[in-house]
């Protein structure tokens, strides 16, 4: 019943990519559409709206710098290939799972709990500059275009321009 409910809200938010070659790149738009220098007072508002407007393509964006810093540096590769492991190892035992150290009771939530604590410990320690540099060059990136990008003219919410500031 969960998988369903799932689906169909992944379903649901993939219904809004946008078309990657006319509205996401400007292939083929006139002057007005493509990407311009906004004046100071129009880049919050136009951010806003464009990461409103292509919020599925920014993470599609995110999911492909991800993979391919995975695959530029091995030691990533690495990483995540033994935290798979681990993670669909503990995950797939039977919820009642019980294990006695000592005196002590351990759950599964308790594994799950250090195994996510010993992961994020992992990525922080060794490899912190490689995830803060891609995290960087995402962030960078997903401001850049909606920055520069003008707000579609089909986007819900599109900021107006105001006729007072005309010369």
């Amino acid at each position: 019943m969960s998988s369903a409910i799932f689906l169909k809200k992944v379903e649901s938010f993939l219904k809004r990519i946008r078309k990657w070659d006319t509205e996401f790149l400007c292939i083929g738009k006139t002057a007005g559409e493509v990407f311009n220098v906004p004046k100071p007072e129009e880049v919050l508002p136009r951010i806003m709206a464009n990461l409103d407007y292509f919020c599925v393509n920014y993470a599609v964006c995110l999911a492909i710098f991800a993979l391919t810093a995975i695959v530029v540096y091995p030691q990533l590769l690495v990483l995540v290939c033994v935290f798979s492991g681990l993670w669909y190892g503990l995950l797939t035992r039977p919820n009642h799972l019980r294990v006695q150290v000592a005196k002590a009771l351990i759950t599964k939530h308790h594994l799950i709990y250090a195994l996510g604590g010993l992961n994020a410990l992992v990525v922080l320690v060794f490899y912190r500059m490689m995830i803060l540099a891609i995290i960087g060059a995402s962030l960078l990136f997903v401001l850049l275009h909606a920055g520069l990008h003008a707000v579609p003219a089909n986007a819900k919410g599109k900021v107006e321009e105001d006729p007072q500031e005309q010369p």
